[in-house]
């Protein structure tokens, strides 16, 4: 068995009255795709922002590579090795490709200047150059060229581009082929697959069950703040997976439909 990267022990949150979540528990492992489900409403956006840093948690514990961790802020997560990519990406779209990657991490020229030290614009080009060849994007992209010139795809994949180059242990990705166009979530899915070949963990949060039946491993499924169910990806069928997340019995409702259409008919 790969050895274990993240793992929640009974995360609890609340918002006054509302347990956003309810002794969440589970476990990310080095090298795989962890697809996390549940309807509106069931605890995934708060989960991902406890591990992130954005909602630190009321109770529970959260331990990375076996040590526990305490994740106050986003920039707490970072530096244990959590990136998160939202679905607008995180990007700066007015800067270029290049800035993008190494976004408060540029390399400078006369460094003993700390913040005033001016950028290294050429190692700034050359670094992600061999970046974007080194990851693995097919398009021939030019590392000046600004973020606001770039597809959804495209900005996808320099976003997770710049997690890997960063050495995340744990890439979460939001969404991340909301509102993208057949090519290009064909390609965001072939890039995850080869996030996971290169050793990183992806946790993928996606309303999309049939992206989970192409690029995950395992699933989680979370419903009313807690997490009802994990299965192998390859051990589960799309009906059986709906079915937990609606809390109810796939196959019966279905059943019940055609049986009502056919006496209606």
């Amino acid at each position: 068995m790969t050895a274990e990267v993240l793992r929640l022990a009974n995360l609890r949150k609340s918002f006054g009255s509302v347990s956003a979540l309810k002794d969440a528990s589970m476990t990310l492992r080095e090298g795989e795709v962890v697809a996390l489900l549940g309807d509106n409403g069931a605890g995934k956006s708060t989960l991902i922002k406890a591990i992130s840093g954005v909602h630190p948690v009321d109770g529970g514990e959260i331990f990375v590579r076996g040590r526990k961790v305490s994740i106050r802020s986003a920039r707490d997560a970072m530096d244990l090795g959590i990136e998160t990519i939202h679905q607008d990406t995180s990007l700066a779209p007015d800067l270029s490709i290049a800035r993008n990657l190494f976004l408060g991490r540029e390399p400078v020229t006369l460094p003993f200047l700390g913040v005033f030290a001016p950028l290294d614009f050429t190692e700034l080009r050359r670094a992600a150059s061999a970046l974007l060849k080194r990851v693995g994007i097919s398009k021939n992209l030019n590392a000046d060229a600004l973020v606001n010139t770039l597809s959804g795809g495209e900005r996808q994949s320099i976003a997770i581009s710049r997690a890997m180059q960063f050495a995340a242990k744990v890439i979460i990705l939001d969404e991340p082929t909301n509102n993208l166009g057949v090519e290009e979530t064909h390609g965001v899915l072939r890039f995850v697959k080869e996030v996971r070949d290169a050793g990183h963990t992806v946790l993928f949060i996606t309303h999309n069950i049939h992206h989970v039946f192409q690029v995950a491993d395992r699933l989680v499924v979370m419903r009313h703040g807690e997490i009802v169910a994990e299965q192998v990806v390859a051990d589960t069928d799309l009906l059986t997976v709906e079915s937990i997340i609606m809390g109810a019995d796939m196959s019966t409702l279905l059943g019940g439909s055609k049986n009502h259409a056919e006496a209606a008919g």
